[in-house]
């Protein structure tokens, strides 16, 4: 390739002078920036893939708490009921006593 201005000679280095290294090069930077799966987007899926892992992680911890509290519930339902949901019979009343 030869430049017709000599200022340009000494402006591009010589790896460029060559058509193949500039065609590849200018073809790397049209995939890291340009292309729909640029490097950008990469970055971006990237955290979506560590964000759904740790919500998987969430939700498979809460599946587990609540298999745990239905077998609670399966096993003794009447005292958990009155626990925690403050259910009672006909009849009986109920104080609840909070600590402040």
């Amino acid at each position: 390739m030869a430049f017709s201005n000599p200022i340009l000679k000494f402006i591009i280095p010589g790896p460029l002078k060559n058509k193949y290294i500039l065609t590849g090069l200018v073809f790397a930077v049209w995939l890291l920036i340009f292309d729909n799966h640029n490097i950008f987007e990469q970055f971006r899926l990237q955290r979506s893939i560590v964000q759904l892992k740790h919500d998987k992680v969430n939700f498979v911890n809460k599946i587990v708490e609540a298999k745990r509290e239905g077998e609670l519930l399966r096993k003794n339902g009447e005292a958990i009921a009155r626990e925690k949901y403050f259910m009672s019979k006909k009849g009986e009343d109920i104080f609840i006593i909070s600590e402040e």
